[in-house]
């Protein structure tokens, strides 16, 4: 067997942990949270220097089909992709792993059993149930040693639960101790609805279960994710244990930047 031969089996069995990768290297991430992108706009991300892209099929009108298209794009940039699914069901988990992506949110977790069943569909076995193809993108197209290729996908594909209410609070430490579930993030403003909270009143109130609930995830040994749309909050999150800063949203950041330009324009012709 050549050497380029034997190097081509060994990646096949030895699959890639972009996210460990980027971790190692910084001690924080930059992510945009993405309802409707494009592969130019995927391109000029990683130009930019972001770490991760987060595709939202709770909220946007995105396909499947269409994630899993734009996921191969973000990882042959050198980025990680994730995907929030907008319920948990095989035909969204199974289909996104597949193709692969290296990190798969579930909203609004408010159970332990919600944690475990995800697990069962996302990891496979004996973490989980996960069904086996021997032709999918997180095998490189090509599943050579099981045994092995099993357990370190389980390491590479990440696992996100969302907390968005008081019963996911409440339920925290035993969602945390589920076998399988690597992240965690927070879904403030659906939490804030739930609570009947808006404004000011919303951030006050929830802020310190928010923050209580990133630093049990972080002392939980899990990497946890949060949308920080003002910098100066940076710092404080980083205190926290947050790993992952997502720093807006796709839509909201070009519809600024067009009423921005547009404005400057319009000042300078009088």
């Amino acid at each position: 067997m050549s050497e380029r031969r034997a190097a081509d089996n060994d990646s096949e069995v030895n699959m890639q942990d972009r996210l460990k990768e980027l971790l190692d290297k910084h001690d924080h991430l930059f992510g945009i949270i993405c309802r409707d992108t494009t592969m130019v706009e995927l391109e000029l991300m990683a130009r930019a220097g972001y770490h991760v892209v987060w595709l939202d099929l709770e909220h946007g009108p995105q396909s499947n089909a269409e994630a899993v298209r734009l996921a191969r794009t973000i990882t042959h940039l050198g980025m990680v992709p994730l995907v929030r699914i907008p319920e948990l069901s095989r035909t969204h988990v199974q289909v996104l792993l597949d193709g692969g992506i290296q990190i798969l949110t579930l909203p609004d977790v408010r159970t332990a059993q919600q944690a475990a069943a995800f697990v069962q569909l996302g990891k496979y076995p004996p973490v989980g149930r996960r069904g086996v193809s021997s032709s999918s993108a997180n095998f490189d197209y090509h599943l050579r040693d099981p045994l092995t290729e099993f357990s370190a996908s389980n390491d590479a594909t990440r696992l996100m639960v969302m907390i968005e209410s008081d019963q996911g609070y409440e339920a925290l430490d035993a969602i945390l101790a589920v076998d399988g579930i690597d992240m965690l993030t927070i879904g403030a403003s659906d939490w804030a609805a739930h609570s009947g909270l808006y404004g000011a009143t919303a951030k006050t109130q929830l802020a310190p279960k928010i923050e209580g609930v990133l630093a049990a995830a972080a002392q939980a040994g899990k990497i946890t994710a949060m949308g920080v749309f003002d910098p100066n909050e940076v710092s404080h999150c980083r205190e926290l244990g947050v790993r992952l800063i997502f720093v807006g949203v796709d839509v909201n950041l070009k519809r600024q930047v067009l009423a921005d330009t547009l404005d400057r324009f319009r000042d300078a012709g009088g």
